[in-house]
């Protein structure tokens, strides 16, 4: 029974050793913190067009960087989409991820 039991705890460990090594990364590059990019979508989209463009991100994020709005842009249109934005959240665990400050999506 005693073996039973350590083989048990010692398979637990080893499962929960494995599943948080594996932990996907999202971004190939460093990043700065990814909190002090935090906002909602419609805040950032000024002319609320769908799309942020570098224009808008920089007037929002004074201190923002040019590889940070790179990185965002996954497809490289030169735009940052919702769609982007939130995978980016996602993937920084971001307290905004999804929805807006009204609640809505």
């Amino acid at each position: 029974m005693k073996r039973i039991v350590i083989a048990l705890a010692l398979t637990l460990t080893l499962g929960l050793f494995l599943g948080c090594a594996k932990k996907q990364k999202f971004h190939q590059t460093d990043l700065p913190d990814p909190k002090s990019y935090e906002a909602h979508f419609h805040e950032v989209d000024s002319n609320s067009d769908g799309v942020v463009t570098w224009e808008e991100f920089i007037t929002y994020f004074p201190q923002g960087e040019l590889r940070v709005f790179e990185i965002l842009d996954m497809n490289k249109d030169k735009v940052v989409n919702h769609d982007e934005w939130h995978q980016f959240e996602e993937a920084h665990g971001s307290k905004n991820h999804g929805r807006t400050s009204s609640g809505s999506y």
